[in-house]
């Protein structure tokens, strides 16, 4: 995910994953995005929530030509550039 080129881009990724929250009993659909790319990363930003991706298993995506963000959770990821994820 975190991957680089040579002109310092982050490198596209396909993945699909599972929706689900539980504060709504929602979820369940399985989305795919085939040229993802990761959003944030460490920054010191101060004041705000901390997300703390790190601990909760989840990271922030979107799509290359949009500019939707998704909250993914890591457990719920299915397949990640095209190989099926053990479960």
């Amino acid at each position: 995910m975190q991957l680089r080129g040579e002109d310092g881009e982050l490198i596209p990724f396909s993945i699909t994953f599972v929706t689900c929250d539980e504060k709504n009993d929602t979820g369940g659909n399985k989305i795919t995005l085939d040229q993802a790319v990761l959003i944030g990363g460490p920054s010191k930003k101060t004041g705000g929530r901390n997300p703390n991706h790190f601990a909760n298993y989840t990271r922030n995506i979107r799509h290359v030509d949009g500019d939707r963000i998704v909250k993914v959770h890591a457990l719920l990821v299915t397949r990640f550039n095209g190989m099926r994820i053990s479960q």
